[in-house]
């Protein structure tokens, strides 16, 4: 078996594992659909009933870092977490990863779930995948948006950094150094042993030519900014402190009824992750909030 096949069997049994366990408490249901160009994509669902809460994982990130918020939030929510192509338990594909096809592919997800009425949440490169969705396919059923820890266009623009990203990506050592290094930072506390090692499973379970190519973002800064600003649903951001500036900018801008900000000053990049309790009560408020609102023209 190559290293590349037995990553991959490592990776399912031990997600595998991960929802067999959860599922005596509430269960957590692996669901498959193929692609319209025939690449078989992976998610995961928990709970019932129309009102769903869509969430999308950041850069060569699986579905199952989000295992805390299927589990608590499904008592309210149908819950979903997606493996976009070549994540998680997703199909490895040497097919395209522009951000043409991930698009088509988040929507052919939420296609085939069957999703109507919709919060998306988007974290990290998820936030930005989650704006050129709606950018490029406007869904009729979005009631709000959660924002994860990333930038959304406002403010001052961050200072150019050299970066030797490519060549540590093509460097087999260097690459799993940084992978190794990157999965670990992204916590400031002790994360559940099954989430870390899926985490960083998918990680280096991607290919390096997708990994640089998924960084690759071929959008202006200006791009995400009138992209939120044209969406007229509620919105949570959620973020660490380093995103405050960019909170305060959403909350002048947008009406009180359309933007919340919460900074929350301890967890790491994972803040779902590091601090659940603290994140699933502001999703789980402002869903509620959001679901509850009537719809505008």
């Amino acid at each position: 078996m190559s290293r590349l096949a037995a990553l991959s069997s490592k990776l399912y049994l031990l997600l595998a594992l991960l929802t067999t366990c959860l599922a005596q408490a509430n269960p957590i249901h692996h669901r498959y659909f193929t692609s319209s160009d025939g690449v078989r994509l992976h998610y995961l669902e928990a709970g019932k009933g129309e009102r769903t809460l869509v969430f999308i994982p950041g850069w060569v990130m699986p579905a199952a870092v989000f295992e805390q918020q299927l589990l608590a939030l499904s008592n309210q929510f149908r819950v979903l977490a997606f493996d976009p192509r070549s994540q998680g338990l997703s199909a490895l594909t040497t097919q395209s990863h522009a951000p043409q096809r991930r698009m088509r592919d988040m929507d052919e997800f939420l296609k085939a779930a069957q999703v109507k009425n919709f919060i998306l949440a988007g974290w990290s490169l998820g936030v930005l995948e989650s704006l050129d969705y709606l950018a490029n396919y406007n869904p009729k059923g979005l009631r709000g948006l959660i924002l994860i820890d990333n930038s959304v266009g406002e403010g001052r623009p961050p200072g150019a950094r050299s970066s030797n990203f490519q060549q540590t990506m093509n460097d087999p050592k260097k690459r799993e150094a940084y992978l190794r290094a990157f999965c670990k930072d992204i916590y400031r506390e002790p994360p559940p042993p099954l989430v870390a090692q899926a985490v960083l499973d998918s990680a280096m379970r991607v290919p390096p030519k997708i990994a640089i190519q998924l960084m690759q973002q071929p959008y202006p800064r200006d791009y995400w900014r009138e992209t939120l600003e044209k969406q007229n649903v509620p919105v949570l951001y959620i973020a660490r402190p380093w995103l405050k500036e960019q909170g305060a900018a959403l909350l002048a801008k947008r009406p009180t009824d359309l933007i919340t900000v919460n900074i929350m000053e301890k967890p790491g990049h994972a803040l779902f992750v590091d601090d659940p309790r603290g994140f699933n009560d502001a999703a789980r408020s402002f869903s509620l909030a959001a679901f509850a609102r009537k719809v505008q023209p």
